[in-house]
């Protein structure tokens, strides 16, 4: 169980990996109105964001920072980013920790921020306010002081529209793979639909997608399948195979260590030393003889003795005594 435990921290961190900054709103409208950024949990399980970094400082500061305090203290990087949240309130925010019930993220689902400056208001609130009219950086840090997701949007972004995913692209990536494709949503038409904290944005999955377009016939998934079950079986008849050899070798190695002592015994015996004499013979035979025979003599006659006064044979003795009652 501890084995077991052990090996799935590993798991759950690269779970919260797999959280991407999916969707970001500068400007509602052009008369104000906060902005907002929508994360989306691409993996398949459940993810608790509680604990993590979202941040409106460049990857160069944060490092820096980092680095100038960890080298002349050797504290960690998610502690230096937690003294941070301290000096710098207005530009960095930890989701906090005991709102498990929202702060959960379903596999597959997004949940968005409100940019409006006010974290009193709620656990989805951060302490900053994005700028119309420039670029504007946010970015996502994992509980640990890792890099998770950050993208800039650009200046050229006008109030009520957003930066976001090609819907019809690759689902949030890996961050660097440099493969995901942003577009300018202005919510006019159906493929650029501003939809926020839209938890059925995305029902494709792209793997299943790519793979059917590689594999449109499936012999390659009936032939890895096939492999794997195959392959299977010849590691097991291997493995049967060679533990029986070593079980053999050792059952081996065990008689050969109990006759041992045996041979020992055998091998100090004199050879040759020839035939007892005759008298010798003859008195162990004797001996034998009178050991095997050796009986009491019997007439083969039994003897029976009448006897008077038995219990089964007398019929006052059979009967219960009563005890005697005086006037």
């Amino acid at each position: 169980m501890l084995l077991c435990a052990i090996l799935a921290l590993p798991a759950m961190a690269q779970g919260r990996k797999n959280v991407r900054i999916n969707e970001v709103m500068v400007q509602q409208d052009t008369t104000g109105g906060n902005g907002w950024v929508e994360f989306y949990n691409s993996s398949y399980g459940t993810n608790a964001v509680e604990k993590m970094f979202i941040t409106t400082l460049s990857r160069d500061e944060i490092k820096n920072h980092i680095k100038a305090v960890t080298d002349t203290s050797n504290m960690k990087p998610n502690k230096v980013l937690i003294e941070l949240c301290k000096t710098r309130p207005m530009d960095i925010y930890e989701i906090p920790r005991g709102d498990e019930r929202n702060t959960k993220i379903a596999p597959r689902t997004h949940f968005v921020m409100e940019a409006d400056g006010d974290p009193k208001a709620g656990t989805f609130h951060m302490p900053f306010v994005f700028t119309a009219g420039k670029d504007n950086y946010i970015a996502l840090y994992d509980v640990n002081g890792d890099l998770v997701d950050d993208v800039t949007i650009p200046a050229s972004l006008k109030p009520g529209e957003t930066y976001a995913i090609k819907a019809e692209g690759r689902l949030p990536s890996v961050l660097g793979d440099g493969q995901t494709e942003w577009i300018v949503k202005d919510g006019q038409t159906q493929e650029t639909a501003i939809t926020k904290g839209n938890y059925n944005a995305r029902e494709v999955n792209e793997n299943i997608e790519a793979f059917h377009d590689k594999d449109p016939h499936g012999f390659w998934i009936a032939l890895l399948a096939m492999s794997v079950v195959f392959g299977a079986l010849a590691i097991l008849y291997i493995c049967f195979k060679l533990f029986g050899v070593v079980s053999k070798n050792a059952a081996g190695k065990e008689a050969a260590a109990e006759s041992a002592p045996v041979a020992t015994a055998a091998a100090a015996v004199p050879a040759n030393t020839g035939d007892l004499d005759g008298e010798k013979m003859a008195a162990i035979c004797f001996a034998l003889y009178q050991h095997l025979n050796a009986h009491d003599q019997e007439s083969g006659v039994l003897t029976l003795t009448p006897r008077d006064g038995s219990a089964w044979g007398s019929k006052s003795g059979l009967m219960r005594v009563l005890p005697v009652i005086k006037k």
